[in-house]
């Protein structure tokens, strides 16, 4: 069930593209955390106030002519059509890349209007494709809130795994006294976590690598997915290092069980016994199905702050919540798009002038 493959990571190319407010806060994060050197960052706006004020070099002002780069306001059916306007330019960002990684915030106007198309775009183009998606708290509405749900629907109906991580779920876990700020940066944190690890992951070279068909097969997977990272300053502390990585309280629940397929990736500052590499193993074994596929990867890193690193990505798990039958493929103006969710079909000539 495991395989060591050949090493094919100095080749890959990978996109991260933050689409909305949140996804280009993101994208800064990784260009300040040096992830630039390793990756290619992309952010995507109607807000030509706040791109402005993106770090990075390759930005992407949407629906220009529509919105005149004043925002989508809060609608993600702007979003959409400001991403429609602007398909050639989306497109020369992403078609050189191998995989692409689409982080956004979902229930306002740009992240949850645009993602869906640009997920589209790459699936047309071939390119494998991962979703990590923030959700709005419950105090912000029902209005936001069931925006960000048809959008995720609309990415599920897609070639896309979609990762979700509730802002709710900040309360649970930790705590309603906790202060606004500093539970914003414990999310970014975790952001920050996930995303360095993928790209490590598609990037660097390790003992024992999932070359990258592999990992793409893992991808093709579409529906709900876990992506989490646990970390463990010994040795011995290796079983609470896997079940933080695939029981992050911040991220939405999904059994592992329920997944088509795994990659386990362990990083370790120094060489690990048998036994370690055998508690993860079975550990991932123990709590998925029977036929699922398991790839694992094993990488000595010595620059490391931990012992040990583990990195978690479970894709093609069922969405429990939504009901897709509801969604379906609508056509505008002669050129397919992703399933319409209502916002757009309720607002399909609206502009901003």
């Amino acid at each position: 069930m495991f395989e060591i493959v050949d090493d094919l990571q100095s080749r890959v190319l990978v996109s991260v593209v933050g689409i909305g407010g949140c996804g280009c806060n993101t994208i800064n994060m990784l260009n300040e955390l040096g992830v630039s050197e390793r990756a290619s960052l992309v952010a995507i706006n109607t807000d030509s106030a706040a791109l402005n004020h993106c770090s990075v070099e390759k930005r992407i002002l949407i629906g220009e002519n529509l919105t005149h780069g004043y925002g989508a306001g809060a609608d993600p059916a702007i979003g959409l059509e400001a991403a429609r306007e602007s398909r050639a330019q989306i497109v020369a960002e992403i078609e050189g890349s191998d995989f692409v990684v689409l982080t956004t915030g979902m229930g306002g106007g740009t992240g949850t209007g645009a993602t869906p198309f640009v997920a589209e775009i790459a699936s047309e183009l071939g390119k494998p494709c991962i979703c990590v998606a923030t959700l709005p708290f419950v105090s912000e509405g029902k209005m936001r809130m069931n925006y960000a749900q048809e959008g995720m629907a609309a990415l599920r109906s897609g070639s896309v795994s979609l990762i979700t991580l509730p802002n709710e779920q900040l309360v649970t876990a930790l705590g309603e006294s906790v202060g606004i700020f500093s539970a914003f940066k414990h999310s970014n944190q975790m952001l920050q976590s996930i995303l360095g690890s993928l790209i490590g992951l598609l990037t660097d070279t390790g003992q024992m690598n999932v070359d990258f068909n592999d990992f793409c097969r893992v991808m093709d997977y579409p529906g709900d997915a876990i992506l989490g990272v646990g970390r463990a300053s010994a040795e011995s502390d290796v079983i609470e290092a896997i079940q933080s990585a695939v029981a992050n309280p911040l991220a939405e629940r999904i059994e592992l069980g329920a997944a088509k397929g795994i990659i386990l990736q362990i990083n370790c500052r120094e060489e690990i016994s048998m036994l370690t590499y055998n508690t993860l193993t079975n550990y991932v074994n123990e709590k998925s199905a029977d036929d699922v596929l398991i790839l694992c990867g094993l990488a000595l890193t010595p620059e490391l702050d931990v012992a040990l690193e583990v990195l978690v990505i479970a894709t093609g798990a069922e969405d429990k919540t939504q009901e897709k039958s509801s969604h379906r493929v609508e056509y505008i103006g002669g050129d397919p798009i992703l399933d319409i969710p209502t916002f757009l079909r309720n607002n399909q000539s609206k502009v901003v002038n």
